[in-house]
C-alpha cells in the first residue's frame, strides 16, 4: 500500500510516498536544466496561468509574465484571485494546482485518492479550512492536516533520541515557522512555536531585486526569474554573472544579497528566541533547518549562532516537509510502525465574554493551546442581562494571555443566537461545545441549559464552502479546466464489511448525495445497491469502490 504526503508550499510544492516503510519523492514536472541542476527537480513551482482557453502549471506557468504566484498566501485575506483573464474563488486556484498534482501521480503510475497534507504551524482556522477544502475540490481526501515544522521533524525522526529535542527553523517561500518539540516516546510533542506569516523568499526576492535595480543602467533590465535563480546561486558562490535585458554583461554578489536583506534576517531572529525564551531556555538537541530559504548561508550563521549548535546535514531543506507528511500518512495506514505523531492546536480557543462588573470584554478558553487532537470541550455561560432575546458567541483564536484585542487574537467567527423565551439572565443559561477535528477544523454547538433545545450546530467555514451547492458548481468547473479528468471510481482493497462499512453508505447518503445531480446519485445508488447485495465473502470490493467515490467528492464532507 503506498500513501501520501503533499507540501502545499507557497512558491514550491513537493509530493512524497511511503511503501513498505520506504519514503521517496516523486517528480511531478521536468524543470529547466538551469534549475534542475539547481536541486529543483522533484519541485513542482505552486504557479498557475492562463494559456489562451487553457491553464498552465509549475515551471510552464512560472514562465509566464501574468501568473498567480504564491495563492497559499491569500488563504486568510483574499475570496477571489485573477487568473489571467478569469477571476474565480481563491479555493478554486489552489484547488486546480491540487488537480495537477493528482493528474502528475496518475503518469507516475499512482493512485493519489488521499493525503496528509502540510500547513504552517502559525495557520489560523480560515487557512485550515480552505486548505482542506481546496485538496477536497481536487479529489484528494485530506487524511489530516500537519504542521510542516512537525513533518519535518519526522523526516529526521529516526536520528532523534527520545527525550531529546529539536528546534525546526521552517523558512520557505511564504512563511517563517519556528518550532521546538521534543521526543517522548515515540512522538513529537510540540512544547513552542511562533511565526512571521508573511516572510519568506519571496520578500527576499523583493529586497535583492530592488537592491539590484538601483545600479542596472538607464535603458536596460533585469528578468526576475533570473535574479531569483542567482539568489540561489549565491549560496554557493561569491558572485553570479548575468546579462542584462536590453544587453550588456551584469553581476551579482552575495554581500549585496545579504546587505539586501539584513532586516528581513533581524525579523527571522525574533520567533526563534520567543521559543527559546517561553520554554526558559532549555538544552536544544538538533537544529533542522528547512525550506529553500533556510539555504541562504546569512540565515543558517544568524540562526546557528543563536541556537548554539550546527544545523543537521540529514535532511533536504526542499523535500523534507512532504517527506515527513508522507510517513505520518504510512503510521495512519498502518504501514509505518516504529514511531508516532498527533496533531496538536497552535492555539487556544475560546470565546469572548464580559465581565459585568467591570464591562471588560475577555478571552474564556474552551480548547488550551498544544491540545492533543481530535478534543473536544464544553463550558457554561449566561447572558449578562434579564430577559435578553439573544447572545452573540465570538470564536475567537490566539493567545488568552494577550487582551482580546490584541493582534494575535483573531476573531473567526460569531453568531447571533436565540434566547428563547427571554427569562432572567440566571435562569437562561446555556452550553457552548467546541469540537476540534485532526484538521484544525472547529464545530460549535450551543445548547440551552434549561430546555436543552440546541441553538445552533455549526462548523465554522470560510469563503466558497459557505454552500455546498456551490462547491459542487465549482468542482464541475475544476474538471473542466484541469489538465486530465477527475478521479475515476475504481476500486481497491479495504476492510470487510462490518459496521464501518455501514457507516461508509451513511456518509455517501447524507453528505454527498444530497448535493449531487440525479445522474450522480444514480451512479452512488448503484454502488450502494451493489454493496448491500453483495455476499459476505465478497463485500469488500464494492465497499471499496463506494470509499474511492465519496474520496471523489472528499470536499462535501
Amino acid at each position: 500500500m503506498v500513501a501520501f504526503g503533499i507540501d502545499f508550499g507557497t512558491t514550491n510544492s513537493v509530493l512524497a510516498s511511503v511503501s513498505g516503510g520506504e519514503v521517496s519523492t516523486v517528480a511531478l514536472d521536468e524543470p529547466p536544466q538551469e534549475w534542475a541542476e539547481l536541486g529543483f527537480g522533484k519541485v513542482l513551482p505552486t504557479v498557475i496561468a492562463q494559456n489562451g482557453d487553457s491553464i498552465d502549471f509549475g515551471w510552464s506557468a512560472k514562465r509566464n509574465p501574468k501568473r498567480l504566484d504564491a495563492v497559499k498566501r491569500l488563504f486568510a485575506s483574499e475570496d477571489e484571485v485573477l487568473v489571467g483573464s478569469r477571476t474565480m474563488k481563491v479555493e478554486e486556484a489552489a484547488a486546480i494546482f491540487f488537480r495537477q498534482i493528482s493528474t502528475k501521480a496518475t503518469e507516475a503510475g499512482l493512485d493519489l485518492d488521499s493525503a496528509v497534507v502540510t500547513i504552517p504551524a502559525n495557520s489560523r482556522g480560515v487557512a485550515r479550512f480552505r486548505t482542506k477544502i481546496s485538496a477536497g475540490l481536487s479529489g484528494i481526501e485530506v487524511l489530516a492536516l500537519l504542521n510542516e515544522p512537525t513533518a519535518a521533524a519526522m523526516a529526521y525522526a529516526r536520528h532523534i533520541e527520545d527525550d531529546q529535542r529539536v528546534l525546526v527553523f521552517d523558512f520557505g517561500g511564504g512563511t517563517l515557522d519556528v518550532t521546538i518539540l521534543r521526543s517522548i516516546e515515540g512522538v513529537f510533542v510540540e512544547e513552542a512555536s511562533k511565526g512571521v506569516g508573511r516572510l519568506g523568499g519571496i520578500d527576499i526576492d523583493r529586497a535583492f531585486a530592488e537592491a539590484v535595480k538601483r545600479r542596472v543602467p538607464a535603458g536596460s533590465s533585469i528578468d526576475a526569474s533570473d535574479l531569483e535563480r542567482a539568489k540561489v546561486l549565491l549560496s554557493t558562490q561569491e558572485t553570479v554573472p548575468m546579462s542584462l535585458v536590453g544587453g550588456g554583461p551584469f553581476e551579482v554578489n552575495r554581500i549585496e544579497l545579504e546587505t539586501a536583506i539584513q532586516p528581513l534576517l533581524q525579523q527571522c531572529a525574533h520567533p526563534v528566541l520567543r521559543c527559546i525564551n517561553d520554554l526558559g531556555s532549555p538544552r536544544i538537541d538538533h537544529l533542522l533547518l528547512v525550506g529553500g530559504s533556510s539555504k541562504i548561508p546569512a540565515v543558517q550563521r544568524q540562526i546557528s549562532q543563536l541556537v548554539g549548535l550546527d544545523p543537521t546535514g540529514d535532511v533536504d531543506p526542499m523535500t523534507a516537509v512532504a517527506e515527513g507528511a508522507a510517513l505520518s500518512a504510512g503510521i495512519l495506514s498502518g504501514d509505518v510502525v516504529d514511531f508516532d505523531f498527533f496533531v496538536a492546536t497552535e492555539h487556544a480557543l475560546g470565546t469572548i465574554v464580559t465581565d459585568p462588573t467591570t464591562d471588560q470584554q475577555r478571552f474564556s478558553v474552551l480548547i488550551p493551546r498544544n491540545t492533543k487532537l481530535p478534543a473536544s470541550a464544553t463550558d457554561g455561560y449566561s447572558p449578562i442581562h434579564d430577559n435578553q432575546e439573544s447572545v452573540i458567541i465570538r470564536v475567537i483564536e490566539g493567545d488568552p494571555e494577550h487582551p482580546v484585542t490584541h493582534e494575535d487574537n483573531v476573531v473567526l467567527k460569531e453568531w447571533d443566537v436565540d434566547i428563547s423565551p427571554p427569562r432572567p439572565a440566571d435562569e437562561a443559561g446555556f452550553r457552548v461545545t467546541y469540537s476540534y477535528d485532526v484538521d484544525g477544523i472547529l464545530n460549535v454547538r450551543v445548547v440551552d441549559s434549561e430546555t436543552e433545545a440546541v441553538r445552533l450546530d455549526e462548523q465554522l467555514s470560510f469563503g466558497v464552502a459557505r454552500s455546498k451547492a456551490d462547491l459542487v458548481e465549482i468542482r464541475k468547473r475544476i474538471d473542466s479546466m484541469s489538465v486530465g479528468s477527475a478521479p475515476s471510481n475504481g476500486t481497491s482493497a479495504g476492510p470487510r464489511l462490518d459496521d464501518v462499512s455501514m457507516d461508509v453508505i451513511n456518509r455517501a447518503r447524507t453528505k454527498i448525495m444530497p448535493f449531487l445531480d440525479e445522474a450522480e446519485v444514480a451512479q452512488f445508488e448503484a454502488l450502494i445497491e451493489s454493496l448491500e447485495g453483495s455476499a459476505p465473502e465478497a463485500r469488500d470490493e464494492p465497499r471499496a469502490a463506494l470509499q474511492k467515490a465519496i474520496r471523489g467528492h472528499a470536499y462535501l464532507l
